[in-house]
């Protein structure tokens, strides 16, 4: 019967997080002669991590990262996945997470990345775990990987290492020496005697140590170690349902709830009212100020107050069937601060007729709208009499679905493609969009490409290349297409 190993004095909670350890394996059996060595193996997590630093090295070093992180995490999830008989469902979550870093590598990609492998890894460690379970159990296992990351530099887990490897080794060393000293030692015996006869391949294997160099490879070597370390062990999980508060102080009362509602939309009513008459009814402005400067004065700050309301409309939920007149006065909120953020998307439009398209004017227009809908949301939850989890959870997938379409989109080529048709665009701020905005730089004619990079009056941009494959991206691939095609079409 196979025993497991135990390190004396080791916490139990130390030695299962181990990450070099491998559960499954078994130390050989003592006395027994030479067959008592035949099963030594390196532990299945440290070779985990020889591989993926392996790995890490063959797509990062000295390259422009890409793809090249999308299969580097993929092979993660595939080590980590290992002995939990997942099946598809797993792997599916992380495809559509790694669809936004194919498209383009950039932080919110990067994060859409790694938060479906710790979804995969979770899901796959606990199938039959619900769904909301496994959603916090994610969130709290990407929530410690900081720490544990940083455990790994515990001393008593590096003493637990030590002790290990030190044990180990003996009929790890002598299996090794017993199977691959042969044909290593023939390998190199045949490669030198090669060398004499062949200059190229001398060339090949001639090696010119760069210390400082190699010393900085070591060093992204443990790096990666450390990175790879946490994933490779089962993912825990907390299914505790946190204890929240009461949210609903004393001065907050169906009195006071109604009386809010009633003042509230009042003012809202004031504002909405001018705001119609001079975006749409023409009405003249107070003396000395443009429209322009209207527009940029009010767009930001109805859009707090819209944000503010949906607060507001959460708060005010529990406080409906205290007074017949509270829930129309709540709907008719809700209606008011739809159009509130109608009214600041009219006003930043105007704005950006005027000085142009830049990525907080656009930013802004896409949070706009995330709030109407978020209104919308709560209208619907208080017409249907849904609970405030409800519309918390729709309104959280309504973000999270957002940013993925926006991690699909090339911003700088939409910026770019709307300025360079105004009279006098911001050559500047152009040059600032990079690379991804070249294609519309180079259409207008404002652009002239020389070699690799673009002129763009004062100011130069580079041309969006795809070096190397590992640093392929879908948006830069399209971009240089949309450069040499306008190029073809502009000789």
């Amino acid at each position: 019967m196979d025993r497991q190993l135990s390190l004396p004095g080791l916490p139990d909670a130390l030695a299962k997080d181990g990450w070099w350890l491998d559960e499954g394996a078994t130390p050989p059996r003592q006395g027994g002669g030479g067959d008592t060595h035949r099963g030594a193996r390196l532990p299945g997590r440290l070779v985990a991590v020889l591989t993926l630093v392996a790995l890490a090295d063959l797509l990062f070093w000295g390259r422009a990262p890409g793809l090249s992180v999308v299969i580097f995490v993929a092979a993660l999830l595939a080590w980590g996945l290992q002995g939990t008989g997942a099946g598809w469902r797993p792997v599916g979550l992380f495809l559509v997470a790694a669809l936004p870093a194919v498209e383009h590598l950039q932080p919110l990609s990067l994060a859409f990345l790694l938060v479906g492998l710790g979804g995969a890894l979770t899901w796959a460690h606990h199938p039959g775990t619900p769904l909301a379970a496994l959603s916090r159990a994610t969130g709290v296992f990407l929530a410690r990987l900081p720490l544990a990351w940083l455990a790994q530099f515990d001393p008593r887990r590096l003493g637990a290492m030590r002790r290990t490897l030190a044990e180990a080794p003996v009929p790890l060393v002598r299996g090794l020496l017993r199977d691959w000293a042969l044909p290593l030692g023939g390998a190199l015996v045949l490669v030198a005697l090669l060398m004499q006869a062949n200059p190229v391949l001398a060339q090949l294997v001639r090696i010119d140590l760069d210390y400082w160099h190699l010393a900085q490879r070591i060093v992204f070597w443990g790096g990666i170690a450390v990175i790879v370390g946490p994933f490779l062990a089962p993912v825990p999980l907390r299914d505790r349902r946190p204890v929240l508060p009461s949210l609903a102080p004393g001065w907050l009362n169906p009195g006071s709830v109604l009386r809010a509602l009633a003042v509230f939309n009042l003012l809202i009513a004031v504002q909405s009212l001018t705001d119609v008459s001079i975006l749409l009814g023409g009405a003249d402005l107070p003396q000395g100020m443009t429209l322009a400067e209207y527009a940029h004065r009010g767009a930001y700050p109805l859009l707090v107050a819209a944000v503010l309301a949906g607060g507001f409309a959460l708060a005010a939920r529990p406080f409906l069937g205290e007074h017949r007149m509270i829930r129309p006065l709540l709907l008719l909120w809700l209606v008011q601060n739809m159009v509130l953020c109608g009214a600041a998307a009219l006003r930043l439009d105007l704005y950006v007729e005027s000085f142009g398209l830049t990525y907080l004017r656009l930013h802004a227009l896409i949070w706009m709208a995330l709030v109407a809908a978020g209104l919308g949301l709560a209208l619907w939850q208080v017409l249907r009499a849904r609970s405030n989890g409800w519309l918390l959870l729709r309104s959280g997938l309504l973000g999270l679905a957002t940013l993925y379409l926006c991690a699909m989109v090339n911003f700088a080529q939409v910026i770019a493609a709307q300025n360079v048709t105004r009279a006098k665009p911001d050559l500047w701020y152009l040059c600032g969009l990079g690379p991804m905005a070249a294609g519309p730089i180079v259409e207008s004619g404002l652009g002239r490409v020389t070699g690799r990079s673009v002129q763009l009056g004062p100011c130069r941009i580079s041309r969006p290349e795809v070096e190397d494959w590992r640093g392929w991206g879908f948006r830069t691939w399209r971009a240089s297409r949309y450069v040499q095609g306008v190029m073809v079409e502009r000789p």
